[in-house]
This record gives structure tokens, C-alpha cells and sequence, in this order.
């Protein structure tokens, strides 16, 4: 009776089950790092494959934005120093002010967001000395991100503070142009024949055979001439009237920011005094730690004077022995 097909199954059988203790087996005389490559991953890919902390991205994400509020406060400042009346953007100017304004007031509430997330997370570690570091480590991050929005927040205020000066300077300098202005209009020739009727020209001045092309009388011209002050008047108010508003939105977005300074100041104090106890708990750790460590360096003494006394207990008794033996 044939039983080959029998026996190759058993065969087969045992090698699938023997292939797993194998394979570990040589696993185990392998190094850690020829572990990695061989089941695809390295240290690197590693870490890097691990997801990011919550607390990260929500830091990540405050910083980008405030690199990209600091790229629209340097525009903004670029064309803030402009100070010719024709090279001006006003339009540009107060949309890239509305915009940075809503981008700081927005920054703001997301490190106070942060802030808050901080100490909920801190309250949730307890006394665990990983999360006390991680904690210390967070509370550095979030100080970090406040110092940067108060000093784009403090950029931001140099702006619109030389901004609001230029265009008082400009104002001053229209007000005095408008003004000369309207003095060399308003003074008319003596020569006019409406001011002047001893002056009138006989009807022999002009010879009678030129034909006169001033079809308009003294008085129509000097209606015309007031139809343009009136016009020149009128936009020079709408000018003066429409930079008088900037200068009130940008004061009034500097007293924005200054209570926004106000709130960060608060955060940074209380910022300062979490990382304070942090501190304060890290020196009571080493301290214990260090006492830890002498009470350790003082068992160990009286261990190692225990053992010379058994060394020496041992030896007496030794020689007590041979002694014995040697009477006996």
C-alpha cells in the first residue's frame, strides 16, 4: 500500500509549523535597527509616522498665521512710508489695515483658546513627572507664540501710528495749497470793466473792421470762474472729508489694539505664573530626588558595614573550625 501522499502531508504540515518559531528565532539574534529594516520601517519614518498632539497642530497652525499677519504688516508698511499726495493707495491702505486688525483679533482668541486648553490638559496629568515636563515644555510654546503676536501687534501700531502722520502732513499740505489757491482766484484784474467804468475803452480803440471772437460777457466769465471755485471747493471738502475718516477708523484701530495689548499682557502674567509653579514643582522634584539619592548612599553603607561584620563573623568561625580540627 502506497502512503506517500500521506507522509508529504505530514511533512508539510510540520514545516508550516515550525517556519513561525523559526523566523522569530532569527529575529531575536538580530539588532534593534536590523529589526526596523526588516520589517520596513526606520527610526525616522518611524517618529514621523507618529500623529501629531493636538496641542501641536493648534500651535502649528497659530504660528503659519502669524507669519503670514507679519508678510501683510510688511506690505502694509512699504506703503505706509509712500509720502507723495500721487503715489498714495488709500483703497489698498484700509483694506490690508482691516484685514491685519482681523487677523491679530483673531490670533488672540486662539492662543487664549490654547491657553485654555493648556491648563485643562495640565489639570488632567496630575502629579506625573512626564506630564510635568511636557506641560513646562507647552507653557514655553504658548509664552513663545504671545511675545511673537505682541510684537507683530506692536509693529502693527509703528504702521498706523507713521501712516496717520503722513496723512495729516498731506491734509496740512492740500489745506495750504487749496488756500493759495483760492486767494489768486478771488483776486480779479483791475482792468475789468466792471470795476472800472472810467477805464472802459472808447469804441475807437477797436478798429471797426476786426471781428471780435470773445462771444461772452465780463459777467458770464466771472460766473464760470465761480462754478470752478465752487467745483474745486467741493472736492477738496469731499478729499478732506474722506481722509478726515481714515484718520478716525485708524485711531479708533489703535484703540483696538491697545485693549488687545491689555488682554495679552493679562495672558503673559498668567502664563508667567503657571510656568512659575512649574518651576517650582521641577526644584521640589530634584530636591527629592537628591534626598532620595543620599538616603540610597546611606543604605548602602550601612549594607556594605553589614557585610564586612558577616565577612568577619564568617571568618572567625572558619578559624574557630580549623582550630577545632586541629585539637581533635
Amino acid at each position: 500500500m502506497d502512503r506517500s501522499a500521506e507522509f508529504f502531508s505530514t511533512v508539510e504540515s510540520l514545516r508550516s509549523r515550525a517556519q513561525p518559531h523559526i523566523a522569530s528565532d532569527q529575529r531575536r539574534l538580530l539588532s534593534p535597527i536590523e529589526q526596523q529594516q526588516s520589517s520596513g520601517l526606520t527610526p525616522g519614518l518611524n517618529a514621523a509616522a507618529r500623529p501629531k498632539s493636538e496641542f501641536a497642530l493648534m500651535a502649528s497652525i497659530i504660528n503659519k498665521d502669524i507669519l503670514a499677519t507679519a508678510g501683510k504688516l510688511q506690505k502694509l508698511a512699504r506703503l505706509a512710508k509712500r509720502k507723495t499726495l500721487f503715489d498714495d493707495k488709500p483703497v489698498e491702505i484700509s483694506e490690508l489695515i482691516y484685514i491685519i486688525k482681523q487677523d491679530i483679533a483673531k490670533l488672540n482668541k486662539q492662543i487664549a483658546q490654547l491657553q485654555s486648553y493648556l491648563r485643562e490638559q495640565g489639570s488632567r496629568s496630575g502629579g506625573a513627572s512626564v506630564g510635568k515636563q511636557v506641560q513646562e515644555h507647552n507653557a514655553n510654546v504658548v509664552l513663545m507664540l504671545q511675545s511673537r503676536l505682541a510684537a507683530q501687534t506692536s509693529a502693527f501700531k509703528d504702521v498706523l501710528e507713521l501712516r496717520t502722520e503722513n496723512m495729516k502732513a498731506t491734509k496740512d499740505r492740500r489745506e495750504q495749497f487749496m488756500f493759495t489757491a483760492q486767494q489768486q482766484t478771488s483776486t480779479f484784474p483791475s482792468d475789468s470793466p466792471l470795476y472800472n467804468f472810467d477805464r472802459r475803452p472808447s469804441p475807437s480803440a477797436n478798429p471797426p473792421d476786426v471781428l471780435s471772437l470773445n462771444l461772452t460777457t465780463p459777467f458770464q466769465n466771472m460766473q464760470l470762474q465761480q462754478q470752478e471755485q465752487v467745483q474745486i471747493v467741493d472736492s477738496s471738502t469731499q478729499y478732506l472729508e474722506s481722509r478726515s475718516t481714515a484718520i478716525e477708523s485708524i485711531e479708533s484701530t489703535l484703540q483696538e489694539l491697545g485693549g488687545i495689548f491689555q488682554q495679552l499682557a493679562q495672558m503673559v502674567s498668567e502664563q508667567r505664573d503657571m510656568v512659575q509653579r512649574i518651576d517650582a514643582n521641577t526644584e521640589d522634584i530634584e530636591a527629592n530626588v537628591a534626598g532620595a539619592q543620599t538616603e540610597l548612599l546611606k543604605y548602602y553603607k550601612y549594607v556594605s558595614s553589614n557585610r564586612w561584620l558577616m565577612v568577619k563573623v564568617f571568618a572567625v568561625l572558619i578559624s574557630s573550625a580549623v582550630t577545632l580540627s586541629v585539637l581533635s
